[in-house]
């Protein structure tokens, strides 16, 4: 699926510590920085270089805890959603950064 998307991703000494990947209808899909990497904007360079190369509306599917990041980056929430994991339901939320 990586092959199909643009995908960016972050090394510390040749170790992969995050990525980011969208696809051509600028849907992102992932967005992921190692636990010991976290707030040393990592995410926030990776968003910044996958930002630049899309043109169009970027849609996304967050997390409770990566919906302050997004709306920071100026993403508006369209909705919230459930999504069920291994029996277990996660609330979700739609979010689009407008061009």
């Amino acid at each position: 699926m990586l092959r199909e998307h643009y995908s960016i991703v972050a090394l510390d000494n040749h170790m992969m510590i995050g990525f980011e990947d969208i696809d051509k209808t600028g849907y992102l899909d992932h967005l992921y920085v190692h636990k010991d990497y976290q707030r040393k904007g990592i995410a926030t360079a990776l968003c910044d270089k996958l930002e630049a190369v899309v043109q169009n509306e970027i849609v996304t599917h967050v997390s409770i805890a990566a919906k302050a990041f997004f709306e920071k980056r100026g993403y508006q929430t369209i909705k919230a959603q459930e999504a069920v994991r291994q029996g277990i339901p996660l609330t979700n939320f739609v979010m689009i950064k407008k061009r």
